[in-house]
């Protein structure tokens, strides 16, 4: 019932007019097209606040993620910036688990890649 309630209220205007006033009743086609232009713009208009930092500035800007690294069909590493700390987590679709807290920050500006500069960061934590 709840879903079909935006149908009723995009029905109304067509119920509004009279049949003798000379209004034709929107076919299905123009309705079919109109409905198909709102989902549009509601799809981009959801792509374009994803992509924005709007969502990021929101949520106050004490965490977020500096480097990302697929290493399965669902998983990856992810660097956090949590405060001033820079921890390495693995996600799962089920779970989060912390794996390591970085003695040395990643450098953000830097366009290195992240397994590179991972690798560099693991290969001397196991020197030590």
């Amino acid at each position: 019932m709840i879903r079909a309630f935006p149908l009723l209220l995009l029905s109304l205007p067509a119920l509004a007019a009279e049949p003798g006033a000379g209004a034709n009743p929107p076919s299905l086609t123009s309705w079919l097209l109109s409905s198909l232009m709102v989902i549009g713009l509601i799809l981009v208009l959801g792509f374009l606040l994803k992509k924005s930092k709007i969502a990021t500035a929101m949520g106050g800007g004490q965490m977020r993620v500096i480097a990302s690294l697929p290493v399965g069909y669902k998983e990856k590493l992810l660097v956090v910036k949590v405060g001033e700390q820079q921890l390495l987590v693995g996600v799962t679709p089920q779970q989060v688990n912390f794996l390591y807290r970085l003695e040395e920050p990643l450098d953000e500006n830097q366009s290195q890649a992240f397994s590179q500069q991972l690798g560099k960061l693991m290969g001397k934590h196991e020197k030590s």
